[in-house]
């Protein structure tokens, strides 16, 4: 059942991610805030959204989703690094990733 609710949660959360994206039109607010990691190797690489961040995006939330039933009490822990990461990827504007 908690494999089955990963799935779901993650396959959710790329479609609404890549909705706002808009094929490259739209914000990228949403992707910044739920995939930091993703989005800060694509805007340090400068090389866009590619095959190792789509991967990343992919495998994050069943990563966290483990790490959470393995550690329970490393969820502070990973709740800080998230948004740390989502900080330092929102103050990293570019052309291409704005907004």
């Amino acid at each position: 059942m908690k494999i089955g609710t990963t799935i779901l949660i993650t396959f959710i959360l790329l479609v609404i991610v890549v909705f706002s994206m808009g094929g490259g039109h739209g914000i990228y607010l949403p992707a910044k805030v739920v995939y930091p990691f993703t989005m800060l190797i694509a805007i340090l690489t400068k090389n866009g959204i590619g095959i190792l961040p789509t991967i990343i995006a992919i495998v994050q939330i069943p990563i966290y989703a483990l790490i959470l039933t393995k550690k329970p009490k490393w969820k502070f822990y990973l709740i800080g690094i998230h948004i740390i990461s989502a900080i330092i990827c929102l103050n990293l504007t570019t052309e291409t990733f704005s907004g």
